[in-house]
């Protein structure tokens, strides 16, 4: 089964916030490449600053996303087995 793609700030790989890491691995890109994009985003049109920040405050880091993920899991496999409950 194929893994569901979640965006998060990559705070163990970040250089201010971790947005453009988190980014980076949400579509499977380079983190170079989307922090170059980024930058000519912010020098030419100056909204990028804008929704940097924005990104930086809404998007939750990587930790709280795979715990939540985590989470979400162990109760889909909970469900997958009708007689799970019985076995503790």
């Amino acid at each position: 089964m194929t893994e569901k793609r979640r965006l998060y700030r990559d705070t163990e790989n970040q250089k201010i916030f971790g947005v453009c890491s988190g980014l980076s691995d949400y579509f499977d890109l380079d983190v170079t490449l989307v922090r170059v994009l980024w930058l000519v985003a912010i020098l030419v049109g100056g909204t990028g600053l804008l929704l940097y920040f924005i990104l930086a405050i809404v998007v939750e880091p990587k930790h709280v996303v795979m715990a939540r993920a985590k989470k979400e899991e162990k109760v889909v496999n909970d469900n997958d087995d009708p007689f799970a409950k019985y076995d503790k």
